[in-house]
């Protein structure tokens, strides 16, 4: 008996590179798993192009897995070459319209809810960078919802929105105060110095030029986290590593 794909669709990441470069910064459809473990290891792969050289230079491409419809997506996108590419919230909160649960009419009422930036019916990413106010007058009242365009033509329907707030909360999130910058000649000012003149992108790239440099020990210290993380870690990231070992134990004052 023949062992089933882990595909439910033979990927081409060829293809996906190519649609992917072709407009950077969006997400693209790369493939379809049957097994979500499949996909988030296949993620995790992607950003440092380990055991996927579609994906190469390592650094150049983002991905994410998400649930869907057939299975688990995994989607990627071009970021190398310009500026940083925003990246993508976890959740988005919108205001929606609620006629009430019960079999009758109950009045209209206005929920403040918030949903994942992913499609649950393809894995995309939805409209959170283009959530536009919507008001309505009913019973003599007036309401605001909010309303968004999902780039893959999904629509989302106010009742099953309330639904996926209700079984899929997610947990609240604080903004992290910013660390202040490094010096230009210590190890994060260096990578940061060469990730602004985009001539590195992935930790892996940001390790060797600490080594050129003669800063080996931060070196070895940002590849044993590329291996922690399997691979997923950027150049940016890698300073955030060398800034929060530097950190004095109890905070600055």
């Amino acid at each position: 008996m023949k062992s089933r794909s882990v595909c439910r669709v033979k990927p081409d990441h060829a293809a996906a590179t190519a649609a992917a470069r072709a407009e950077r910064g969006r997400w693209v459809l790369a493939c379809i798993y049957f097994s979500s473990a499949s996909a988030k290891s296949a993620a995790h792969c992607v950003p440092g192009a380990e055991r996927m050289p579609a994906y190469q230079p390592a650094g150049a491409y983002e991905a994410y897995a998400a649930p869907c419809d057939d299975g688990t997506a995994l989607w990627v996108r071009y970021v190398a070459e310009e500026e940083p590419v925003p990246a993508m919230p976890d959740g988005m909160t919108v205001r929606v319209r609620h006629d009430g649960d019960g079999p009758g009419y109950s009045g209209v009422g206005i929920h403040t809810v918030t949903i994942s930036t992913r499609c649950p019916r393809c894995g995309g990413p939805r409209g959170y960078d283009a959530i536009r106010p919507h008001r309505f007058h009913h019973d003599g009242a007036w309401f605001t919802v909010d309303r968004w365009t999902n780039p893959c033509g999904h629509t989302d329907l106010y009742e099953a929105v309330l639904s996926e707030a209700r079984e899929r909360p997610l947990p609240a999130t604080t903004p992290a105060e910013a660390p202040a910058a490094p010096a230009a000649d210590s190890p994060a000012g260096l990578i940061l110095a060469a990730a602004k003149a985009r001539r590195v992108h992935h930790a892996k790239q940001a390790a060797q030029l600490l080594d050129d440099r003669g800063h080996h020990t931060e070196a070895e210290r940002i590849r044993a986290e590329i291996k922690a993380r399997h691979g997923h870690l950027s150049a940016k990231q890698a300073v955030g590593l060398l800034l929060s070992h530097d950190q004095p134990e109890g905070g600055t004052r």
